[in-house]
Parts: structure tokens; C-alpha cells; sequence
């Protein structure tokens, strides 16, 4: 699937146009661990991910979730919507190494936890990775009144259901890539703040994968319109977290 061009990444329905500026987080983005919330995703960026490749992810991320949304239902629908968002990641220069369709998270206790979840879905990770990914969501729930709880609280679920990511990127040899989990969820309580729910296995989940690359060379030609594209809504729908 060729990438989009200029004129189609600008054409892409996002919805109303919010008048905000993109906040300065250049300044936060160095190539140590670090993390963001992302509307209604986490990401947990690995040491040695550039200022700059981390600035391309969150602003992908974004365009991809605002882009989804405008074609699918966020919380009804979580398979289309995940179709969409991969489709967008797909063609703005991000190359799909792997992908799989939605399984049944089976919980092994009376009750779980959405990091536990999150934690099944990332066991293939090396115990350096899932420790930056463990790092995030404590950094997340240490985040109690921060920015971060309604960046990504709010598009995360909806009363009893929910469609979330939670990524792990980091780069080698200048390449930069992302392991996206998407999580979806319908339980039978109001859910309050989403990482401090308790859930039994009346609650059912569900867990989708992405794993892309970034095509610098095509990623190049698109990086300034991406930024014009999600620039209105960046500022409050990213939020840095601070690591231990």
C-alpha cells in the first residue's frame, strides 16, 4: 500500500479543528527511557530513541487514533477501528512486520487488573523491555493528578467498555519501531480510572497486535505535514510521564 501524500495526509478527516498549539516537547525528548500518554494510548519509549523519532511516534500515534476515529466507533466497534488506525500507521510510512486479529485474553485469577493484561500481551518482551513498559504504567498511576489521567482516561473507555494501545518503541541502528497492543474490553461495571479497576472474569478483554517499522526515507517526505495535521490537538492530547 503506497503512503500517503502531502495532499492526502492533509485531506484526512480528523473532525473539527481545535485551536491549541503544539506544546514545546522537544525539550522532555531525549534518547533515555521515557514515556507519554497518547489520547488513548501509552508509550514507552526504550533508551536510545531520538528526540526526533520519539516526536514522529507521538505525532503518528495521534494522527492514527483521530483518523480511526472519524471512520469507526472507538468502543463498539474495536475491530474495525483497529483496521483503520493500522491502515493509517500502514500508509504514512510505517511498514507492518507483524499484525494479529483480536484474541480472548483468558484471566489465570478471580481478579485482574488492565496492567495484567497489558503484562500477557507483552510477555515476549526481554525483562529490559517489559521493565520499561512495567515503568510506564506506574508512571501512569503515580500520575494521579496529572495531565495524563485525562489524556488518556477519556478516549480510553466508555462506561463499561473500552479500546486502548499501550506501545513499546525503540530503535537500533537508527531505525525506529513500535510494538502496538491494542487491548478491548466490555465489563459489567462503570469503569472509573481504568489502571486502578479491578476486574473479574465476567469481564471480557481482548487483544490485537501491530508490530511496524519506520521507513525513514518515505517518513521524511511526509514528517512537516503530519506535524500540520495533528498540530491543533497535540497539546492536549499528549502528555509526557515521568519515569523513576
Amino acid at each position: 500500500m503506497p503512503p500517503f501524500s502531502v495532499a492526502e495526509i492533509r485531506a484526512l478527516d480528523l473532525g473539527p479543528e481545535v485551536p491549541a498549539r503544539m506544546s514545546a516537547l522537544e525539550e522532555g525528548l531525549e534518547g533515555q527511557a521515557s514515556a507519554a500518554a497518547v489520547a488513548g494510548s501509552l508509550v514507552a519509549f526504550a533508551p536510545g530513541v531520538s528526540a526526533q523519532h520519539q516526536q514522529d511516534v507521538l505525532q503518528s500515534l495521534l494522527l492514527a487514533q483521530l483518523a480511526a476515529n472519524a471512520k469507526a466507533d472507538r468502543h463498539k466497534d474495536p475491530a474495525a477501528w483497529f483496521r483503520a488506525y493500522s491502515s493509517v500507521l500502514e500508509q504514512a510510512a510505517w511498514v507492518v512486520e507483524a499484525s494479529t486479529t483480536a484474541t480472548r485474553f483468558l484471566p489465570q485469577t478471580s481478579t485482574f487488573s488492565a496492567a495484567s493484561v497489558v503484562n500477557f500481551g507483552f510477555r515476549s518482551l526481554t525483562p529490559e523491555e517489559s521493565a520499561v513498559v512495567t515503568a510506564t504504567l506506574n508512571a501512569f498511576r503515580s500520575d494521579a493528578g496529572g495531565a495524563s489521567q485525562v489524556v488518556f482516561e477519556c478516549p480510553s473507555h466508555s462506561g463499561g467498555i473500552g479500546n486502548f494501545q499501550v506501545a513499546f518503541v525503540a530503535e537500533e541502528g537508527g531505525v525506529v519501531g513500535m510494538r502496538i497492543l491494542q487491548v478491548s474490553f466490555n465489563a459489567p461495571q462503570h469503569v472509573g480510572r481504568l489502571m486502578l479497576e479491578e476486574f473479574t472474569g465476567a469481564a471480557k478483554f481482548q487483544l490485537a497486535f501491530l508490530a511496524v517499522t519506520q521507513n525513514e526515507e518515505i517518513y521524511a517526505r511526509v514528517r512537516n505535514s503530519i506535524a500540520a495535521k495533528v498540530e491543533s490537538r497535540f497539546q492536549g492530547s499528549v502528555a509526557l510521564l515521568d519515569l523513576p
